[in-house]
């Protein structure tokens, strides 16, 4: 489908299949993680590269959770229900955890932006009936990428939901670098670039012009680079403070054990005192001459 195309897809209500109109639960039911085999390497590098440019662009954020091939179960109790977008951002949810699914029903919400990337034998269905399916679960922007040029009208395609309907994002121009497609999910800018013959996710930060696509370029290096050292620095730095606080822990554990011992021996020595002077009295008396009648 060309960008300029409208997917009209009715979102439904809640009566004709979004979240809320799950089914109940009977018993366990399980939820399997997902399985994915990159259909080529444009596709696996075209995927990574976007995963890695959002966590790049969110990670001072906790909030946003940017997850590549994980498993959208939509309905409690029917692991049937399920979608497997190659890209998925979902705001006010939280990155934290190793999830193996996204569970709408626990976490209120659908994904916010979802990016599938087109293969021979997945663009149909892409473009015909996922756009159907994450209408239906309530995804607000739904976007697609051709990495070979192939596939689609328009290297990029961005939709997104807006009067009960998709329909094509906003379109940007900034000065001659070719259209860029807005999404106002993310807050970027989007457009399909191509980097060593395939079509790429190129993204950019409108209030800075920053643009970026998941290669880090030197100074990005330079920097990761010395984080991470400062991160290994700041381990070692606790690590040598926890055993130095163990260390001290054992001390002041022997010294109390010593000063116990030290109290144990006091103690026996008042013991032996004691009966010693009983003793003594003891025997004195019963040497002592005894009274005349």
């Amino acid at each position: 489908m060309p960008a300029t195309a409208t997917i009209t897809k009715r979102l439904p209500s809640a009566a004709t299949g979004a979240p809320e109109a799950a089914l109940p639960e009977h018993g366990e039911v399980e939820y399997p993680e997902g399985r994915w085999i990159a259909q080529s390497v444009w596709h696996g590098d075209a995927v990574s590269r976007a995963k890695v440019a959002l966590d790049s662009h969110f990670r001072g954020r906790k909030d946003v959770l940017v997850a590549m091939e994980l498993v959208v179960y939509y309905q409690r109790g029917n692991n049937r229900a399920r979608l497997q977008p190659d890209l998925q951002v979902v705001f006010g949810v939280g990155r934290g955890g190793d999830r193996s699914s996204f569970r709408v029903w626990e976490d209120g919400k659908a994904p916010d932006f979802v990016l599938e990337v087109a293969s021979p034998s997945t663009a149909e269905n892409d473009a015909r009936h996922k756009a159907t399916e994450y209408a239906g679960i309530g995804v607000r922007e739904y976007w697609r990428l051709d990495p070979g040029g192939s596939l689609m009208g328009t290297p990029l395609e961005g939709y997104s939901a807006s009067g009960g309907r998709y329909g094509p994002v906003e379109a940007v121009e900034p000065e001659g670098r070719g259209v860029w497609l807005r999404s106002k999910v993310l807050g970027l800018d989007l457009r399909g670039p191509r980097q060593d013959g395939a079509t790429v996710v190129a993204f950019r930060d409108p209030d800075t012009g920053r643009e970026f696509t998941g290669e880090l370029t030197e100074a990005e290096r330079r920097m990761r680079i010395a984080e991470k050292r400062a991160s290994a620095a700041e381990e070692r730095a606790s690590a040598a403070d926890k055993r130095a606080q163990a260390e001290a822990g054992l001390r002041r554990a022997a010294e109390k054990r010593a000063q116990d011992e030290a109290d144990l021996r006091r103690a026996a020595e008042e013991r032996m005192r004691a009966m010693e002077k009983r003793l003594r009295n003891a025997t004195a008396r019963a040497t002592r001459p005894g009274r005349e009648s």
